[in-house]
């Protein structure tokens, strides 16, 4: 039998710390490593780990350590890294959730946890102080800088099983590896106890993986279950459960069973927090981080032993983590080390008088900040929480670039720029078409937004609806599912006596396939704003399981041949929440592994008393059009007194080109143009005319 399990990858797993809470109803998950452990080798993890030479090893060491062996005196400091594995969902958690599991581990583990008073007095007199220190790894096994967290999109983050571990491992000699997934392997977290991964081919298993919901007391989390990480280390040093070795507390033989603890009385294992809980004829630990109980507060004294005796021991080679060299290496202690200055902005597209979230994301090692808004504005300051992270209003209109410079006792580095969009009120006129043509895109009222930054829409000059160019989101070859991508207005003003505003858009998609069988649910989404996009509102959905596709299924890349692989589409709105100054719009593209979309002529139109409100002309000459509404022929008029490039072209109401009325060069002078609505249909257009960029559309009823 030794023969076969020196060859084997054993899977001795220590399982599961649920946090059972009857206030908040927590549900209980089920454990299905230990099951799956005894299926697999017809052994129980206990008689697994009977056969392990590491494990006897470290009982010896321990009981050394217990009789006032050598040990140690100073604090042990074990680098950590974070694996977070998503699939671009929630799973994919801030850095400031990692950032929060560490501060909540290194509480427990130190016993500063302000909860810590309500020891009960039985047990007060035996809490341990640990003694050992986890610190987020600030270079990577190569010695490079590094934020100490990774992310890899994978789908294995649904299942959370040992092999999530070979998408990514750090050297296990040099870091403890925890692997943050949306599933544990059934549990909320799990992990192997040093003597199961001390060799035999299995070392690679050595690491914690962990729910990102049980990932520390923010974001995803919260803070009752923020305790796992500090039960599932102190599994990874070498503690079992109160009960002894079994995931099942509760059973009457768990009496017959021992966590080789010595002040931790013998126990059956606790989910509820019974503080006067007697289950094997003495008051139990109930308040033990080793417990299943909501409640854990504390390790003991015989604990702490426990785990800095396996901290320092050759077993699964946990005692090189703490050396000097490594701690040098990873980049824990040493000089100051600043090697990346980067920020976010929670938005980048805001109107005047509305503020932006910048939050600092430099590593490692920051001391001083001085945020230069790009506005006149600076702000500078040691002060971590109003440093780090400010919140800043821009109270006049335009584009400006934000940079960060942050610096230490060694050095200062300054980030990359971003630049913010500042938009005034009824920045857009009425009514706006954006066919993207070279005359119209791009435009300093269109935004585009690629969260992932991996290819969002882009112009394509060789599809169109009409004219030459549509934007294009190659979505055939793109295989991150649920992958979004947006294309923002600037502001219209709605504010004056407008009644209703008409939102009119061509697109074409197709499924990626050759019949029904491949359909994919891609989805083409509509909002609107009146506050210039503080909340967005969804006013229509184009998904592939309904409107969305408008040609049959095609293998390979889409491209729509003619006009009839086209859908098109007007939203009417007449709620009063937007008609304000600020109203905006957004196209949202949520791929759902499909084929490629292509967005053309798109039409922002306000009505007042069903006839198209004309703003007045705000740069260049005043233009006439005359009679309007017609019946024959209106003149196109004005007087200009300087020379322009022009282009004057007519559309109909749903933004399709009709004719090009004159393109050339305009000399200052009077000019007249000539529009017939002989052969047209009765309706509205639009006199769209472009001087020198600069472009303004007037409307044409034909009666």
């Amino acid at each position: 039998m030794l023969q076969v399990f020196s060859k084997s990858v054993l899977l001795s797993v220590i399982t599961l710390f649920s946090i059972v809470s009857t206030v908040f109803a927590q549900h209980d998950e089920p454990c299905g490593i230990y099951n799956s452990t005894v299926r697999m080798f017809g052994l129980t993890p206990d008689e697994i780990e009977a056969i392990s030479p590491g494990s006897h090893q470290l009982e010896i060491d321990t009981k050394t350590a217990l009789l006032g062996g050598e040990q140690r005196a100073e604090l042990i400091v074990i680098p950590i890294v974070f694996h977070i594995i998503h699939f671009n969902g929630v799973e994919n958690i801030e850095d400031s959730q990692i950032h929060d599991a560490v501060e909540v581990l290194n509480r427990d583990f130190r016993a500063l946890n302000d909860d810590l008073d309500d020891v009960i007095s039985a047990f007060e007199g035996i809490v341990g102080d640990v003694e050992i220190e986890f610190r987020l790894a600030k270079k990577d096994p190569d010695g490079f800088c590094h934020s100490g967290i990774t992310r890899t999109v994978s789908t294995m983050t649904f299942e959370g099983e040992d092999e999530v571990k070979e998408l990514i491992s750090w050297p296990r000699n040099k870091y403890l590896n925890v692997w943050v997934c949306e599933e544990a392997a059934g549990a909320a977290g799990y992990a192997y106890l040093p003597g199961s991964v001390d060799g035999w081919g299995n070392s690679w298993l050595d690491g914690i993986v962990i729910q990102n919901s049980y990932t520390g007391s923010i974001g995803t989390s919260n803070t009752f279950r923020s305790r796992t990480l500090t039960h599932e280390v102190g599994h990874w040093l070498n503690l079992r459960h109160l009960w002894g070795g079994s995931n099942t507390p509760g059973e009457l033989d768990n009496c017959d069973m021992d966590d080789n603890v010595a002040d931790t009385p013998t126990t059956l294992g606790w989910t509820t927090c019974n503080l006067a809980g007697e289950s094997c004829g003495s008051l139990d630990n109930v308040q033990n981080f080793l417990e299943y109980s909501y409640c854990g507060r504390m390790f003991t004294e015989g604990q702490k032993t426990r785990m800095r005796t396996a901290a320092l021991s050759s077993v699964a080679q946990r005692n090189q983590l703490s050396t000097d060299a490594n701690l040098i290496a990873t980049g824990v202690e040493g000089a100051p080390l600043l090697c990346e200055v980067t920020f976010e902005a929670d938005k980048d597209v805001v109107c005047v008088g509305d503020g932006v979230q910048f939050t600092d994301y430099s590593y490692h090692d920051v001391e001083n900040w001085t945020w230069n808004f790009g506005d006149g504005t600076v702000l500078e300051g040691s002060n971590y929480e109003d440093h780090s992270a400010p919140y800043h209003v821009f109270n006049e209109a335009g584009t400006y670039e934000v940079i960060l410079t942050a610096s230490n006792s060694a050095s200062e580095m300054s980030s990359e720029p971003i630049l913010i969009n500042v938009l005034p009120g009824g920045a857009m006129a009425s009514p706006t078409i954006q066919g993207f043509e070279p005359s119209d895109y791009p435009s300093e009222h269109w935004f585009i937004h690629d969260p992932l930054g991996d290819g969002s829409w882009q112009i394509n000059n060789e599809v169109s609806y009409n004219g030459s160019r549509s934007l294009h989101i190659e979505n055939w070859q793109n295989n991150l599912e649920f992958n979004k991508d947006y294309l923002t207005s600037s502001t219209m003003d709605l504010s004056n006596g407008i009644d209703e505003v008409r939102i009119s858009y061509k697109w074409a998609y197709c499924f990626k396939g050759t019949n029904d069988d491949d359909e994919t649910d891609d989805r083409l989404k509509v909002s609107v704003t009146g506050d210039c996009g503080a909340d967005w509102d969804l006013r229509k959905m184009h998904r592939g399981f309904t409107d969305l596709p408008s040609a049959e299924p095609h293998y390979y890349p889409f491209a729509p041949s003619d006009q009839t692989e086209w859908n098109e589409y007007t939203l009417t709105l007449d709620q009063e929440i937007y008609l304000t100054p600020y109203f905006r719009v957004m196209f949202e593209f949520e791929s759902r592994l499909g084929n490629d979309i292509f967005l053309d002529d798109i039409n922002i139109t306000a009505y007042d008393n069903n006839m198209i409100v004309v703003e007045e002309w705000k740069v260049g000459p005043n233009w006439s059009l005359y009679p309007n509404p017609s019946e024959g022929v209106s003149e196109l008029s004005c007087t200009i007194v300087n020379d322009h490039d022009a282009v004057i072209t007519l559309f109909d109401a749903s933004g399709r080109f009709v004719e090009t009325i004159y393109s050339g060069h305009l000399q200052a002078s009077t000019h007249s143009f000539s529009i017939s609505s002989a052969d047209r249909s009765r309706g509205t257009y639009f006199v769209v005319i472009e001087l020198d960029g600069t472009s303004k559309a007037l409307s044409w009823v034909i009666k």
